[in-house]
């Protein structure tokens, strides 16, 4: 294609054409101009670089983590005998946001460059990466070359694995010690140690103390080889946006991953559960790391859907699969007084046999709305349904509350930290 330069050319050439109409002598010097011209351009395109003149990769670090900055590097490589001006267009997946994905490079004869970006993905699950496109000038800057270099690629969006992951409760304990801070010690025996001022006079192992002489107490833990369970409502309730542009499920999926990695590193068994209209996903619970991957695949897949879940269905493929007594959490929001009426029939039963919790994903925004001062008429029919909402919320917390199940309310923001800290509460009070 003609570069700028080139239409630049062209257009001065038409000059002496517009004066040849006044003076007709004058045609034969503006053909000879047109004929130099356009032979500039037929050279100067037939010495432009071709495909394949430079080599081109694409370097990232897989899985890609969902909302978070990704490094990606372009890097290529002339195989020209003379330097080369190249234009860099990548063409990272629609749903990820990317200011720097279109560059300008100068290459030496022979020599190489490198390029780096940031993506920040959107969504998680697979995504693809389209081709890159290279675009360079021939010698005089007359004529351009473009095409592109196959790079075509899918790619993994897991949810973060780092961090959100990472808060736990403050004061907690270690994988395998005993937990302090106002959490009773565990039940499992774990070593003997001299009593310190301030121990339960409960943990003294007399048989001990009466062959040493001093008193001995007994070291506790957590039991381990436990069972977690996480279910995900992948219906329309956790589909509404928070402030920062992310989903409640997206919140909810950051907090699961959370938790299964705190359960996994005290030696419990983790699986999912993922629910809509129909059962989704579903992963049996192990232990180990490996599990924390084969997690974070599942869930990578979570999708809000505009739906109801279908708790009866989730609750059942649950109890068909999980015999022995675990933990259930079950991800969801409380402000459908319709959808908790059946939640609250389905956990209460639950409790026979496991242990279930439910965590809401709570809006910070909505909670804001319902404080706020109206200012306009409109302003406050938005409190009084932010109030209205956030009233039957209470109310369906305070009735699985009666049924004896444990609820967790929080903004997304504070839930990774608290679901943890909620976890390992239970775990050093034995409640499983």
């Amino acid at each position: 294609m003609p570069t700028r330069r080139a239409a630049l050319l062209l257009l001065l050439g038409a000059l002496p054409a517009l004066a040849a109409i006044a003076r007709p002598g004058l045609w034969l010097a503006v053909a000879g101009f047109d004929l130099l011209v356009l032979a500039a351009l037929l050279a100067d395109a037939l010495r432009a670089p071709r495909p394949g003149s430079v080599l081109a990769e694409r370097l990232l670090r897989e899985p890609l983590a969902a909302f978070l900055e990704n490094p990606v590097v372009l890097r290529l490589r002339s195989r020209l005998a003379v330097p080369v001006a190249l234009e860099v267009a990548d063409a990272p997946p629609a749903t990820f946001a990317s200011e720097q994905h279109r560059t300008r490079l100068a290459l030496a004869a022979g020599g190489s460059a490198a390029h780096a970006y940031a993506v920040h993905p959107r969504e998680r699950g697979r995504h693809a990466f389209g081709d890159l496109h290279l675009r360079a000038a021939g010698p005089w800057g007359l004529w351009a070359r473009q095409w592109r270099v196959a790079l075509a690629r899918e790619v993994l969006v897991y949810p973060d694995l780092r961090a959100r992951a990472g808060a736990a409760a403050p004061g907690a304990a270690a994988p395998g010690s005993a937990v302090r801070g106002g959490f009773a010690e565990g039940r499992e025996f774990e070593s003997l140690r001299s009593y310190v001022p301030g121990d339960d006079v409960r943990t003294v192992d007399w048989k001990a103390t009466a062959r040493r002489g001093a008193p001995v107490v007994r070291e506790l833990r957590p039991e381990r080889d436990q069972t977690l369970w996480l279910l995900l409502d992948c219906g329309r309730q956790l589909a509404a946006r928070l402030a920062d542009g992310r989903t409640k499920l997206d919140a909810a999926v950051d907090a699961a991953l959370a938790l299964a990695r705190a359960a996994v590193d005290r030696g419990d068994r983790v699986g999912c559960l993922l629910l809509g209209a129909e059962l989704g996903s579903v992963l049996a619970p192990a232990r180990g790391r490996g599990q924390l991957g084969a997690l974070a695949e599942a869930l990578a897949g979570a999708r809000a859907r505009p739906e109801e879940p279908d708790w009866a269905v989730a609750f059942d493929a649950l109890q068909a699969r999980q015999s022995r007594r675990a933990l259930v959490v079950v991800f969801t929001d409380l402000a459908d007084p319709d959808q908790s009426a059946l939640l609250l029939a389905r956990t209460a039963a639950l409790r026979r046999r496991h242990l279930p919790w439910v965590v809401a994903v709570a809006d910070s925004a909505l909670a804001d709305a319902a404080r706020a001062e109206p200012a306009s008429e409109a302003e406050a029919y938005a409190r009084l349904a932010a109030e209205r909402i956030l009233a039957e919320r209470d109310l369906a917390a305070a009735r699985l509350q009666a049924a004896g199940v444990r609820v967790l309310s929080v903004p997304a923001r504070e839930l990774a930290g608290r679901v943890v800290s909620g976890y390992l509460e239970l775990k050093a009070r034995g409640r499983l």
